[in-house]
Parts: structure tokens; sequence; C-alpha cells
């Protein structure tokens, strides 16, 4: 056998072992890989699996906290603490704080609130101890506070979002998206689908503001963003134009300068396909895109010196309804969620390229629409 093959099955041959014995600690290669789904075809909520980032392989999961429809994830800075938004009709808490216990995996259930917001479809945290949550149907966003413990401090800040756009099926009314800080806690921008517009706030010690808004191209129904690694570039996925809107900053540090505009599509695939997910490689020199139906992740440069990105090429192979993707730690590799594949398949990343090929790992879950290391 070669050299190199046999010290790849002799990786894996060890993650079986220790998986087997299951000892306190993982190996430093193996790191914790949350996910969120949705729950109506047998899912049972947040699972949690290790991600061998040598092999690009992923375990079986398993449960780690029971939850109706967890869209979506976001974990704190030290990984004590992960916060999901449950996807419900407004009745229930649609947010909820568990205790990470980095030696099982498991999740234990801290606190819960509830702000009436409609499908809670984006949660992150935004400084200050405060996370942000966007719901999708009720068109609003909610900034709540929260202590080391994951007990949340104060009464959620609700923002009703206002605006309307030109597609009659999708747009007559807000739908917030998203919502993220930028890179340095400036600013909190949360992406509108329906009122065709960036709400971006600030937040000052205990309280939150909204301090303008930002409108993109009529029909163009914003829903994820990113910021660069350098700090100096947005990137805004556009679900129904499926079109990338690349920001710089004015002279109040606000994400306001449109630069460019990137297809990702032409228009006459505009129906039966809805863009999805966006994010920078932390390496700063590419930037990916999902966009559903055709079911493509998207792969471009960045050039940082001109604040541009440049279209390379697509993939598809394995995907199935890409709703939610991510990079893994080492940026080697890329981890997809399909939501009707009912699986979760890992690409091969080349740091060079930024160009994408299918690795051997795939692993069953139902439902699968949030990927968080």
């Amino acid at each position: 056998m070669h050299l190199t093959n046999f010290l790849k099955v002799l990786q894996i041959s060890l993650a079986a072992l220790f998986f087997s014995c299951r000892p306190t600690l993982p190996p430093d290669n193996f790191v914790s890989l949350y996910i969120g789904t949705y729950t109506a075809e047998g899912s049972e909520g947040i699972y949690r699996a290790w991600f061998d980032t040598i092999t690009g392989q992923i375990t079986e999961p398993f449960v780690a906290a029971r939850l109706n429809n967890p869209s979506y994830l976001a974990l704190s800075p030290c990984k004590t603490l992960l916060f999901a938004v449950g996807e419900g009709n407004g009745l229930t808490p649609n947010l909820y704080s568990y205790k990470i216990d980095n030696s099982t995996g498991n999740l234990t259930i801290q606190d819960s609130v509830s702000t009436g917001g409609n499908s809670s479809c984006y949660v992150s945290l935004v400084g200050c101890g405060m996370v942000a949550f966007a719901n999708y149907s009720s068109g609003d966003v909610s900034f709540v506070q929260f202590n080391k413990d994951g007990q949340f401090t104060s009464t959620p800040a609700t923002f009703k979002h206002f605006g309307s756009g030109p597609n009659e099926s999708r747009q007559k009314g807000p739908h917030a998206h998203s919502v993220l800080p930028d890179r340095n806690m400036n600013y909190i921008y949360a992406a509108d689908l329906g009122a065709d517009k960036l709400f971006v706030y600030q937040c000052n010690n205990d309280s939150v503001s909204l301090i303008t808004t930002i409108s993109v191209t009529p029909g163009a129904g914003p829903r994820h963003l990113d910021f660069h690694p350098s700090g100096k570039i947005m990137a805004l996925l556009n679900e129904l134009h499926h079109s990338v809107d690349v920001f710089t900053t004015d002279d109040q540090d606000i994400f306001s300068v449109k630069t460019q505009t990137v297809e990702l599509l032409p228009d006459s695939l505009r129906e039966g396909n809805w863009s999805a997910d966006i994010h920078f490689s932390d390496d700063g020199k590419h930037l990916y895109a999902s966009v559903r139906g055709i079911n493509h992740i998207e792969v471009f440069t960045v050039d940082a010196h001109n604040n541009t990105i440049e279209w390379i090429n697509s993939v598809g192979d394995g995907i199935n309804w890409p709703r939610n993707f991510t990079l893994d730690p080492t940026g080697n590799y890329l981890l997809v969620a399909n939501q009707k594949g009912n699986d979760i398949v890992v690409f091969s990343r080349n740091k060079d390229t930024g160009e994408l090929t299918p690795a051997t790992s795939r692993i069953e879950v139902s439902m699968p629409v949030c990927l968080k290391f």
C-alpha cells in the first residue's frame, strides 16, 4: 500500500477507535459541528457531530438538544454558549440559549424568550453581551442581552421594519432575513427581503437604535450578507435577483457605497431558483454563495486592493437545496447543508484557487439548514 494511502487509512482507523472509546477530550484535529434542522420529517432538533479537519470526515450526528425547527444557530466566541432560534408562529419562545459541554457536546438549556416574532430565521452575537435575531414573517428584528451563564437579562427590544418591493408574491411587506454586525462591531446590518433595504443599527451600552436604511435595486430581495476579513468590503446576496452587491464604507464607516453588482444567474433563470447563503473565506481570498433550485455553490475570487469580486465557476455535484453552508476552521473544506437532500456533503477547497472538489465525506441528517463550528 502506498504510504500516503496507508496514513489516511490509519487516521480513519484511529478516528473510529476514538469514537468507539469516547474519551473525555478529542484529538486536536476533531472539532465540534452543530447542525440546525427543520423537524417536519423526523429530525428532533439540534444535532452535534465531530468533524476531522485532517480527513474531512464527519461522524454520525447525535441529538444535542430537542427543539422545534432550530433553523439558525450562533456560538459565543469562547464556544461556551449556543443560541438558537425556533422558527415558530410567534406564540412560543423564539430564542433559546444553551450551555455547551465541550467534552460531550451536550447542550443544557439555560433560558428562552419570546418577542412574538413570527418565523425566526437568523441569530448572531452583536457585541455588548447581546444577541440579535431576525423574524421573517413578522418583518422585524429583536435584540436581547445575556450574561456569561446564558441567562437573558433584558426585555427584548424589537424593531418593526417598513417598506415593500415590486415582487407581489414575496415583497408585499417587510421580511427580515438576517442580522449581522460588521467586523469592528461598529454597526449591525439587517437584510430585509421584502423591503429591499438594509436596516442599520447601532449598539450603545445596553441600548440599540436604528441609524439609517440603505436601499437596494427594487425587486432584488436582500437575504444574507458577510464582511471581508479586512473589514473593508460587505457582500450582500440578493435572493430574488440572484446577485451579489459589493459595498464599501462612507465617511461614517457605514457600508452604504455600492461599488459592484455581480449576477449569479441570467434573468431567464430567475424563476424557480432562490439564492440562499454567502460567506468569505477566512483568508479573504475567495467568496462563496449558494443558489437553491439550480443547486450550485458559486465561487469568486476577491481583489481586496480594488474591493471587487470576480466569478470563477460553480459546483453542483451532490448538492440538493443548499440553504446554508460553512467553511471548516482550517479553510481546507466547505460543508453544504442539503435541506432537500437530507444530508451534509463535504467539498475539498484549494486555498490558492478557491476551487472546490467533492470529498468522500457525506452524512445523513433530516433537513439540515444551518452548520456552525
